[in-house]
């Protein structure tokens, strides 16, 4: 029976899809909702994705990622993005009372210790900090589209430019992946890693 630590470990970048599935709209919500359990810095959450399951469209984004056919054979592709203005603090109070994770009376304390953290890190709600937060998450969705029985490739190699003008996408959306999602035709290749002496410290 394979084990939580075996499923980590079998993870592999898969290129080559079955160009005829088309990865249901719900099934997408339910991989997304899994997905955005996901850390991030004082629960930010700045990730924002797109879910491209047109097939003309995703042959204009495989045209838009160097003709690379896993795009557009993709069963869906998942462009994952960080908003700019995700750390403000407004929204932050106001939906953690919303949802009863915070009271009135804890707001203060909250935001003071926020508002510290961040003149400590300032870079953590600039670039550096979106991109760890949205890197977690966008490592989660990778697992969780696994668990549904999907596979996928992290990919950088596109003109995020040009995409988010053909997609329309707001101008403060920072891009960090694609992420074409599909069955795979053919598995992907064994990964080599190194071992714990060569990237490890302990201290005793």
């Amino acid at each position: 029976m394979e084990t939580f630590l075996d499923f980590l470990d079998g993870r592999r970048s898969v290129r080559h899809f079955n160009p005829r599935d088309t990865l249901p709209r719900s099934l997408a919500q339910s991989i997304l909702e899994h997905a955005s359990q996901a850390p991030s810095g004082n629960n930010f959450q700045p990730w924002r994705v797109v879910v491209v399951r047109d097939k003309e469209k995703q042959a204009h984004l495989a045209q838009l990622a160097a003709g690379q056919v896993q795009v557009k054979d993709a069963s869906a592709v998942f462009l994952v993005f960080g908003d700019k203005l995700a750390y403000d603090l407004d929204w932050w109070q106001e939906f953690h009372l919303q949802r009863g994770a915070i009271s009135r009376a804890e707001v203060a304390g909250k935001l003071s210790r926020i508002e510290a953290y961040f003149k400590l890190h300032p870079e953590d709600k600039d670039l550096e900090g979106l991109r760890l937060d949205v890197g977690l998450f966008a490592m989660n969705l990778m697992h969780v589209v696994r668990s549904f029985g999907y596979d996928s490739v992290p990919m950088r190699g596109a003109d995020f430019t040009a995409i988010k003008a053909y997609l329309q996408l707001p101008e403060n959306w920072e891009p960090i992946l694609m992420l074409p999602v599909g069955k795979a035709l053919t598995p992907g290749y064994p990964h080599a890693r190194r071992p714990v002496k060569d990237f490890t410290r302990f201290i005793d």
